[in-house]
This record gives C-alpha cells, structure tokens and sequence, in this order.
C-alpha cells in the first residue's frame, strides 16, 4: 500500500472537529445500540489481492466523460482488474484503513466522473440486494481536495430491473479537512429529466450498490485531486 505519502498530510485530521454538513448527528449514540447500524463499507477488508466492503461485495471503480477527446482518469490500486481504489493508513501508527482514490476530470466537457461502486455484499450470479429501506440516514467519513461536490446514487440491479434506469442521486458539499457526513435517505430523488420513474423507497428496498462520484457539469476547467471515504454505515 502507498499510504506513507499522505499520512503527515492527514494524521492531523482526525483531531479536527466535525462541523455541520448534510445533518449532524449530535446528541446521538447509534453505536451504542448495533442493531441500529449496518456496516456497509469499512474498507479494511481485502480478498483476492483487492478491496471488498464489510460483507465481501465487489467494489470497483470507473470513469466517464462526455467528450471523448478529454477523457477522466483516475488512479486506485495498481493492477486491480477491475479497477479499485487503494486501501491506505490515514493515520500513523494506526491500523484502520480507508479507500483512497486520485482522479482527473478534463475541461472542456458537458460532464464527467469518476465513481467508485461499491456492492454491499458478493454478487452469486447475480446482483445480491440489501433492504436498508428501515433505516434512516447513511454516514460516511469524508476527506477531499480538488472538488467541492460529491455525488451518491442508490443503485437497485439484478433480473427484471431495468438496468437503464436513472436511479436516486444526492450530491453534498465537502469541506475541508476528514469530516463525517450524515444524510437521510430521503434526500436522494431521480434528476426531473429521468424517462424512467422509480420510487426511491422501492430502491432501497432493493439495494444492491451505492455509488460515489467525483463530478464534474458543463466543466469549464480541469478538476484534479483525490477522495478518500472511510466507514459507510447505514443507521436508523
């Protein structure tokens, strides 16, 4: 693992406080009562040689531009196939590890990402849903330069789905430093352009990834950095 480069940039960062960002979970123990919690995504589990998330589902990574004379690039864990993003100590002398991904969004383009795919547990054939519709918010630690807005959609695939489907989407401001984002699953909706309609309840009813995308719409200058993601929890 490549994590020694960014530790002094980052072991300060855990003693910084968390400010206010979708909602603040202030007040509140989730921890204290599991049941209340499902891990989705600690991202200190590797199989194969690659990344999975807490229960062993795939994560993967991708990227997509509008114009194919300025592609997206980005870079993960060397010689994943497919792509992954790296799994790094943010901290020194600490064994917790987080996913850790650079990525590069040229300009001009009407839009491009780069998004990591994260399955909440292996694929059997086919695309294994979870239903997370009982709880409330999804929480995530968050620490990101070169971007201001992250993008997360609620995937729901698999037999009998329409797989062109635009599924629900929430996009949130990231601030400086590592900070914890707390957002409630009502707040993802289908853009109003979508041909297909789904009722968001029904997708996570349903779930069978969630999405994190560094983006970039009607893109008028280039847009480098890195993301990295630790612990993604859904709690009620």
């Amino acid at each position: 693992m490549k994590d020694l480069a960014i530790v002094p940039l980052l072991v300060l960062l855990w003693l910084a406080p968390t400010p206010l960002a979708v909602q603040a979970g202030q007040g509140e123990s989730p921890a204290a009562d599991q049941k209340a919690l499902l891990v989705y995504a600690d991202f200190e589990r590797m199989e194969n040689k690659r990344p999975v998330s807490a229960r062993g589902g795939l994560i993967q990574m991708y990227a997509y531009e509008e114009s194919g004379v300025h592609k997206s690039t980005f870079k993960g864990l060397e010689g994943a196939d497919p792509p992954a993003p790296e799994l790094v100590h943010i901290k020194k002398d600490d064994t917790n590890r987080a996913m850790k991904f650079e990525f590069s969004l040229r300009a001009p383009n009407q839009w491009a990402g780069v998004t990591v795919e994260i399955h909440g547990q292996p694929d059997a054939g086919d695309y294994v849903p979870d239903d997370v519709s009982g709880f409330k918010h999804l929480s995530m630690q968050v620490y990101a330069t070169g971007i201001e807005i992250l993008r997360l959609e609620a995937v729901s695939k698999g037999k009998g789905k329409d797989m062109g489907t635009v599924h629900p989407l929430m996009t949130f401001k990231v601030r400086p430093g590592l900070n914890t984002y707390r957002v409630p699953l009502t707040g993802f909706t289908q853009p109003a352009w979508a041909n297909v309609r789904v009722d968001p309840k029904d997708i996570f009813k349903a779930l069978t990834s969630i999405n994190l995308t560094a983006f970039c719409d009607q893109c008028e200058r280039n847009k480098e950095g890195m993301v990295i993601v630790d612990n993604m929890v859904f709690e009620k």
